[in-house]
């Protein structure tokens, strides 16, 4: 059986965004790439500062309400899904950009 792996996870354009790919254990992905999912969520709070945590930047409370999950099929789509929800071109490749080849 097989489970989603981080494969990054930090701040982009003041949003927290995660990037996961599903590893199964004969790693059977189809000429379409890997399963790929991207979730970003809102960083700012009330007064419009980051906030901060030990290890930097990281979701609001209650951001969890107003992420959003992208399950691209196939890959090759997920940067326009991701310019389609607000990030600039630039944002776009670099996050997919994190996904392993």
């Amino acid at each position: 059986m097989g489970e989603w792996k981080t494969v990054y996870e930090d701040e982009v354009e003041e949003r927290w965004v995660t990037v996961k790919v599903y590893e199964s254990e004969g790693d059977m992905a189809g000429d379409e790439g890997p399963a790929v999912r991207v979730t970003a969520a809102l960083i700012e709070d009330d007064r419009g500062d980051l906030e901060q945590n030990s290890d930097g930047p990281a979701p609001v409370a209650g951001a969890a309400d107003s992420s959003i999950t992208l399950e691209p099929d196939p890959v090759e789509d997920l940067e326009e899904e991701l310019i389609e929800i607000g990030f600039s071109p630039v944002a776009a490749a670099w996050i997919a950009g994190k996904i392993p080849a």
